[in-house]
């Protein structure tokens, strides 16, 4: 059941991001390939690659909201699980990257407008 998947995480929304990284804060993390997130990425969000988050080796801040984004929603699903259950308050944007680039075409920090 999805309830069991979500337990430890929140889901959120494309459109309720930015109203979200407003009023708690939050961290908000883009678990893409680091040359996708230099390429384009959500305003404030910082890098933390997939795989250096499974391997520990990001330091996060345990007290702050973290929400993570991927390209499609499921990677960072997955990551936002594994922190959740290591004691994180955190949320996954559903549909990830693509849903967010179609609600906010014009919102993305990319090389030509950092």
């Amino acid at each position: 059941m999805l309830e069991d998947i979500v337990k430890d995480f929140e889901l959120i929304y494309a459109s309720q991001l930015r109203q979200k990284q407003r009023e708690s804060r939050a961290l908000v993390i883009d678990i893409r390939d680091r040359k996708e997130y230099e390429s384009e990425h959500w305003p404030g969000a910082v890098s933390y690659p997939y795989d250096q988050l499974e391997r520990g080796t990001a330091r996060l801040p345990k007290n702050r909201k973290l929400i993570l984004y991927c390209d499609h929603g499921g990677g960072s699903m997955q990551m936002a699980r594994m922190l959740g259950e290591q004691g994180y308050h955190v949320a996954s944007v559903v549909g990830g990257y693509e849903a967010m680039k179609k609600i906010s075409k014009n919102y993305f920090k990319n090389r030509e407008n950092m």
